[in-house]
């Protein structure tokens, strides 16, 4: 009795853990986080510092002496509708599109976030 017991109490509290649903970042918040982790940056971070956390630039291009490049890290892509005619996808994903002094120094970046 005591081991049935114990059984009906453990397949509940793994059904109350599963189906709880995480809290999901808002675009507006995921961009902010962004905002504010590069503009403290700005003059001290290199392109560097970039590559580790979004692996490598999507393109980089000069521009007299200065280098902008762009930095896209997929979080994941989410499915939606009836396959095979109905389906779509939507990627979340973080962007940076940063320009770097001659000295190889963040001088100014455009983030973009989407959840």
């Amino acid at each position: 009795m005591q081991s049935k017991l114990s059984l009906v109490i453990t397949a509940l509290l793994l059904v109350t853990a599963c189906s709880h649903k995480p809290v999901l970042t808002t675009s507006s918040d995921a961009q902010k986080d962004l905002q504010a982790k590069y503009t403290n940056q700005i003059g001290t971070a290199t392109k560097e510092d970039f590559i580790q956390e979004f692996g490598p630039a999507n393109w980089c291009r000069d521009e007299s002496g200065e280098q902008t490049c762009r930095f896209y890290k997929k979080i994941k892509t989410e499915w939606m509708g009836q396959p095979p005619t109905d389906r779509v996808h939507r990627e979340t994903f973080d962007e940076v599109v940063a320009t770097f002094d001659t000295n190889g120094n963040l001088k100014t970046f455009k983030a973009t976030a989407q959840r």
